[in-house]
């Protein structure tokens, strides 16, 4: 089911990423799912970065705003400043 799901996000210009992995248990308190439906993974969708993919960004259209690989990716323990982010990974804000 969720390669279906997959496919039809995919046919309709939305990026995807199948994830396992995460703690089930507070996802599914968050998300408010029963104990009796499994959850064996997520999906993560959304649109990709125009400079990344096929996307054209219109000259009027708002882009979303983006974390810094610094404030998503760590070293070693929490925190802790990555060894080496690419500069590719670190937009500049705007």
């Amino acid at each position: 089911m969720a390669q279906t799901y997959v496919f039809a996000a995919e046919s309709h210009g939305l990026a995807t990423c199948m994830m396992e992995g995460f703690d089930v248990s507070r996802a599914k308190e968050v998300l408010r799912i029963p104990d009796r439906y499994a959850l064996p993974l997520m999906v993560a969708t959304g649109y990709e970065y125009a400079e990344h993919g096929n996307l054209v960004v219109e000259e009027n259209e708002q882009r979303t705003p983006r974390l810094r690989a610094d404030e998503v990716f760590f070293g070693d323990t929490f925190g802790a400043k990555l060894d080496s982010v690419p500069e590719s990974l670190t937009p500049n804000r705007q």
